[in-house]
Formats: structure tokens, sequence, C-alpha cells
């Protein structure tokens, strides 16, 4: 489908809905898309309501697929100026009834939009087969998701916007992901194949792959996008599959809507509608089927279960149990099974039943029928009754009698697209307050936009006795203007010369005396209970080994936490812990450590003043890991250790890895930018996202953009992430 800018009157509006809708049609005439049928509670009951109400339905879906790629290449500017109501599309109507804001901060750039739509298809006539059903549609449209959003942050770094869960190589997941709360926006992208079993997925919106998907251990997943193949096993279940290769359902999945621009094969299951522009093939019994419609054939071999509707332009085969099945095909048919309603072919029919009869015979060959079921209708060619005194055969046989099958004509899928937002440590460099550097043997410290702290560089170095009356408190991460020659020891550290004034340190240490760093081979190690409140940046690899930070984490190298671990980004902390040095709950302090950082507050996040906080995207981030230098990447691996608790969003240059139990409150992203890492992406911890209640300075989908930065209106490209996140029938 071509994109279309959404133009800004609502008059226009209308009319590029309206051609957007018709560009569609051949699905309307021809397809019966993506519709939900609930279940009732006799067989024949069920199959009766799927026949009646699943093309109604199939077409609010196709509609409410339109929608979603509308909203895709829509300028959000000009939707946000009113409802629009479309209408005139054969028997399709959309209604946009509300546009809001979902997440954003203060002056927050990339805002989430929720857009819900009202599609409406059918006619009330008072018969069964023109039924009318509403379907409403919640949307979540993200805009430009790959350039900068045009919103001006303090950082001076334009911003994008990603999704809850992102990882740029293929996905093994064995442990275990559970999303609480804000489950709408919990979109799985992969540039690669997945694979989700032996594990537990919860709260999981969608799954956008470029490859193929997998899918089981009982999973349930409300939308999966593929580029690839997608298989179904075990109990595992999808309302929605779009792919562009092909479909398998194995064991007893029941996955709603299925659409395939290759072939649809069921070993199991059920579906309520198929659409397959390649062939769907029933080996298995006991499956059933609302709707299937296909460009090719349908070789429905398993017993028991059954259709409701079969349109083919191939040939059919069925061999199902229900006998209130509309078949419709472009080439032959071979009924094995029992007899449907109505029988509508171009070719020949050979009919196999054992007490099946047929209601509607229209065929333009022969008909062969082997046993003693009733058939009545019309056809082209000659008549065989193998059975001679089967007298229930009412056919007509009229030679040059045609049957004229429409065409079928689908409309393939479009591919999934997944934008890559670079991580590039050294591109949050100039952002950072505190830069940790190891040159010529000691630790270096580049302070900037500290509130009471020169912009500057400094060294960590111990304080000693002549100083603050003669008191001693041992800290070593003081820090200081000038070290006392030859004092610095091989952790980097010597003996201030020269204090900052007044004096600071930039550690609250596991006790009054004692420190928090370490440098050892490019590996700074961290064991204090906490540092100074801003984003710290480190040049080369940064392992936690437990604290309670208040922080933005950025390493050229790796990073990986351990022990008792606990960071909260600064725009998840808010005003009074950054700024106002205020204690949370969970960090003990003593009086003395407490005061160390008082009037130390970052001035990029923190309007004192007002008492304000400032709009700044890398405050969304919590860990993020790896950089280029010279055009090449090193560094990017997060090894998330067991027990630890992140609030913020994870930017893993490479790959993430948790293990154990781990708390990420953010979005996660593994970036696979070293391209001689071939390994799939293993998650085998248990990872909990809680999205319920987050604070309003906090916008995890917002991060800084890091590479190929422009400063775009948002939307104005067409790169729109949009998503289904809820439908209800009216």
């Amino acid at each position: 489908m071509r994109r279309a800018t959404l133009p800004a009157s609502p008059s226009r509006q209308r009319g590029v809905m309206n051609l957007l809708l018709v560009l569609l049609v051949g699905l309307a005439m021809t397809v019966t898309t993506m519709g939900v049928v609930h279940s009732v509670r006799s067989s024949q009951e069920g199959q009766l309501s799927l026949h009646s109400i699943t093309p109604a339905q199939g077409s609010t879906w196709m509609g409410a697929e339109v929608v979603r790629r509308y909203l895709a290449a829509a300028d959000m500017s000009a939707l946000k100026s009113g409802d629009l109501k479309i209408s005139g599309c054969d028997g399709i109507a959309v209604s946009i009834l509300n546009v809001k804001p979902t997440s954003s901060t203060s002056g927050a750039s990339g805002t989430t939009y929720q857009v819900v739509a009202n599609i409406t298809a059918g006619a009330a006539t008072g018969t069964p087969a023109a039924s009318k059903a509403i379907l409403q549609v919640v949307y979540n449209v993200t805009p430009n998701a790959t350039k900068g959003t045009g919103a001006s942050n303090s950082n001076g770094n334009a911003s994008v916007n990603i999704n809850t869960l992102n990882f740029y190589k293929d996905l093994n997941l064995t442990g275990g992901i559970t999303v609480l709360g804000g489950a709408q926006n919990a979109n799985l992208n992969v540039m690669g194949n997945v694979t989700l079993d032996n594990a537990t997925v919860t709260g999981v919106n969608s799954i956008r792959s470029t490859g193929n998907v997998t899918i089981g251990s009982g999973i349930h997943v409300n939308q999966v996008y593929a580029n690839g193949d997608v298989t179904v096993t075990g109990a595992a279940s999808a309302d929605l599959i779009n792919a562009q290769g092909n479909v398998v359902i194995d064991g007893g999945a029941k996955p709603f809507v299925i659409q395939s621009n290759g072939s649809v094969t069921f070993n199991g299951g059920s579906a309520t509608t198929v659409t397959a522009i390649g062939d769907v093939d029933v080996p298995a019994g006991g499956v059933n089927i609302g709707t299937i419609t296909t460009e090719g054939n349908v070789n429905w071999t398993g017993t028991g279960g059954g259709v409701s509707t079969i349109q083919a332009n191939g040939n059919v085969t069925y061999a199902g149990s229900n006998n209130h099945t509309s078949i419709t095909a472009g080439g032959n048919v071979m009924l094995t099974g029992a007899g449907p309603d109505s029988v509508v072919a171009a070719g020949n029919v050979v009919d196999s039943t054992s007490g099946g009869d047929i209601g509607s015979l229209k065929a333009g060959g022969d008909l062969d029928v082997k046993g003693y079921d009733s058939v009545t209708g019309t056809i082209g060619g000659k008549l065989t009754k193998e059975q001679f005194w089967n007298l229930k055969v009412h056919v007509t046989e009229q030679p040059g009698y045609t049957v004229t099958v429409p065409t079928i004509k689908i409309t393939p899928l479009p591919p999934v697209t997944i934008d890559h937002p670079a991580i590039d440590a050294y591109a949050l460099q100039s952002v950072a307050n505190y830069q940790f550097k190891f040159v010529n043997g000691a630790i270096q410290v580049i302070v900037s936009n500290i509130a009471n702290i020169a912009n500057g560089t400094y060294y960590l170095g111990r304080y000693p006795p002549s100083f603050a009356s003669g008191s001693y408190r041992g800290y070593e991460d003081f820090l200081c203007t000038k070290l006392v020659p030859n004092s610095v020891g091989t952790d980097g550290i010597g003996q201030c010369q020269q204090p900052v004034s007044p004096a600071n340190t930039v550690c609250q240490g596991q006790s009054e005396e004692n420190g928090c760093f370490s440098y050892s081979n490019g590996v700074w190690t961290l064991s204090g209970k906490s540092l100074a409140r801003g984003v710290l940046w480190f040049e080369g690899d940064l392992a936690f080994n437990g604290g309670y930070y208040l922080d933005t984490a950025i390493a050229t190298g790796n990073i990986s936490t351990g022990g008792a671990f606990r960071i909260d980004a600064p725009n998840f902390a808010g005003y009074d812990e950054i700024c106002a040095n205020a204690t949370p709950s969970g960090l003990q302090l003593s009086a003395t450590q407490k005061a160390d950082f008082d009037g130390m507050y970052p001035t990029n996040f923190c309007d004192t003043k007002n008492k304000q906080w400032i709009d700044n995207s890398v405050g969304n981030i919590a860990l993020l890991a790896g950089g280029y230098v010279n055009g090449a990447f090193s560094g990017g691996n997060i090894n998330v250790g067991a027990s630890s608790v992140i609030n913020g969003s994870v930017m893993a240059g490479n790959v993430l890895n948790t293990g154990g139990s781990t708390t990420i409150n953010g979005s996660i992203t593994s970036a696979a930018q070293n391209k001689n890492d071939n390994s799939p992406v293993s998650l085998s911890g248990a990872t909990l996202m809680d999205m319920r209640q987050l604070p309003g300075t906090y916008n995890p989908g917002s991060v800084p953009c890091m590479q190929g930065c422009t400063d775009a209106k948002a939307g104005s490209n067409g790169s729109n992430t949009s998503t289904i996140t809820w439908t209800r029938y009216l």
C-alpha cells in the first residue's frame, strides 16, 4: 500500500482515507480477513454463528489493518486536528473518535499517541447473511522512531522513540518476561529470528520480526508480525498472525486470525479466519476454522472438525465433518467428509461423502457421486452415479453451462520494518555530568553542569588530615585539582594536594571511611553505597558490586551488575532525590554521608529557582554500554545479575544477558552492533517489567539520538510505529 500524508483539512482527510480504503477494496470484496468469533454452546450453533457473523467481523478487521497502516504513514500534527468520519467504502466505515498523548514528560519529546477508532462493516437488513459488526480499536502510535523529534532537550541531543523490547539479532528466550501494566506498549521488535520456548511471556502485546517466529510453552501474544515463517506449537496462542512466509499451527494452539503471503498448515489447533496467498493444508483431525480465503488450493484431509466458508482460486479437498459449509472453488472439488450446504466450482466435483448431502451445487465440469448422498444442482459436464439406485441425485446436465468464479486477489502483507537507533556512548560524553577516565595512572574526573562545582578536570584523591581542622575521614574519592606528586597508587587514587573548595566527594561508601572506586586493566569497579547524582560516563568497562544509584550510567565498554544492586535513572528518581538530595527508602546513609552531596545537583536536570524538573531524555536511561572508535564498535555487552533492580531503560550496544530474577522498569535494547558477534541473544533469567504508576517525569520510550540525527518534525517522514493494543466489539 502506498503511504500517504494526512492533510490538515478534515474534509480532505476523509477523502484521503476513502482513497486508502478504495486502494484496498479488493480485500473488502474478495477477502474475509481477521475476525474474532466468540464460541457458542453447541458445535452446530457455533458453525451457524461463524457462517453469519464472520464476513462482517472479518471486514471490520480488514478496516482495522487499513487504519493501522494509515497511522503508520500519518502526520500526527494533522491527525490531532479533529475527529475523522469516513464512510462510503463498500460497507466499511471508519470513525476516529479520539487522539491523545499517552506518555510524555514536561515538555517531553517522544510522545506516544493513543488513537481510538470505530470500524463498522455490514448492514442490518434483517437477514443473517447481512449481519453488522462494529469493532472498536485502540492504537498506539509513536512518531518517527529513527530521527530526532524536533524537541529541544537541555542535553542538546534530539530524541528518538523506541519500543519496550528491542533486539537486533536472533532472540532465544528460555527464561521469562512479565510486563505488568502498560502491556499495550510492550512490543517486542527483533531484527532476526525469534524463538520463545521453554519460557514464560506475559503482557507482551506484539512480536515484530524480520525473520521467523516460533512460539511454544503456552505463551500467548496478542499479535505476531513476521517477514519469515511463523510456527505456533503446544498450548501457545496468538490473536493475530501476519506472516510474509508460511504459517504452521501445531498442537492445541488457537490463533484467532491468520494472514499469510505463503501457505498455512494446521497440524492441530483452530482459527476463525485464514487468509493466504498460498495453499491452506489441514492434515490434522478436529481442526475448526471459520473462513478460509486463498489464491491457492485447500487440502483438508483431516477428519472431524470443519469450516464454515472456503473460497479458493484452485482446487478444494474437504474431509471435514461440518455439514454447514459453503465452498467456492476456481478449480475442482473433492468431498470426502460431510456434505456441504453449497458448492460452486468452475471444474469437476467428486462426492465421496458418506451420508452427507450437498444442498446446492453449481459446477462447470463433471459430477461423480460415489455413495447414496443427496445432491441438487446444475452441472456443465457429465453426471456419474456409482450407486445406480441412488434416487436422491437431482442434478441437471446442461451442456455449455459454465461457472464463473470471481478470481480472488489478496493484497500482500507489507514487510516488517524495524528502525535501528544507534547506541554510542561517545555521542553522550559531552552531556555527562561526570566523566571518569584513567589518565597517566590516575583517575581523572571531568565535571560539567554541577551546582557549586566549577566545570573542569579534577582527580580523585584521599582527603589528608591537614584539611578540615585535622579530621581524617579516610575517603579516597574527593575531587582534587592537584595531587601530591608520586602519591598515586595502583588503584589510580592519590593524595589531595589541593581539593576543591568546599571539599566535595563523589562517593557515598559502605562507611564514612570507605571509598567506592577501583580501576584495573580497563575495568571500573564500584563497591560503595551510591555516587553523586547525574549522568556518569566511564571510559572502559564498568562493574557494579551492589549499591543504590540515582544516575544514568554510561560505559564505552561493557557493564555488569551483581550483588544487591539498584539504579534509578534521574528521570525516574525525580526532583526531590536528584535536586534536593532527598534520600530514597532503601538507601541507608549516615548524616555525614547525606550532607556530602548537599548542593551538588545536576543543573541540566534541576531548575531549583522554580523547583521544577528539566526534561532531558538521557535521564530516561539507567544503563548504556558500547561505543564507536574510528568507525569500529567495541564493548556493548550488559550482563545483569540476579536480584538487580533497574528503574530506567537498558541499552546494550551489542548484547543484553540476564540471569536469575531481574526487574527492569524501562525499555530494553540489545543493538547487536558488534558485527563479529553472530551468536543469538539468549535470555535465561526471569525479567519483570512493571510499568504501573511510573513517575510523570519518566518516559522510558524516549532516548537521545546518538547517530544520524536530524531535527525532523515528528511523524513527517512516515516512519511512525503503529500497533493495535486493544479491541472490542460494540
